[in-house]
């Protein structure tokens, strides 16, 4: 077994090497500079009288709790039913053997 010493959290977050980041980095960058690029454009928006509120991303938000909330449900209902069928696969092992040795015997 391969055991690796534990690296404080703040080294974890910058490690590169086995990491997701070097596929993503990307879209991280680009998704920096929208937001950077939105904060910066504010004042002007305001200045056009254009206001902000938060009802669509409170409304988008719970649509997606509700989604996510049906998805959770379906997954751990698959985990449950994964969980029976394999405890009937491992309780069949020790029966099957036993009645082999009664057949050998």
């Amino acid at each position: 077994m391969i055991v690796r010493p534990q690296q404080h959290w703040l080294q974890l977050i910058f490690v590169w090497h086995g990491s997701v980041l070097p596929k993503i980095y990307t879209r991280l960058l680009l998704n920096f500079l929208l937001s950077i690029t939105v904060i910066a454009m504010l004042p002007w928006y305001t200045s056009l009288g254009v206001r902000f509120t938060v009802a669509p991303f409170s409304i988008l938000g719970v649509a997606i709790a509700i989604f996510l909330g049906f998805r959770n449900n379906a997954c751990y209902s698959r985990y449950v039913e994964a969980r029976q069928l394999w405890g009937a696969v491992d309780d069949s092992g020790p029966v099957a053997v036993s009645r082999g040795k009664k057949y050998l015997a």
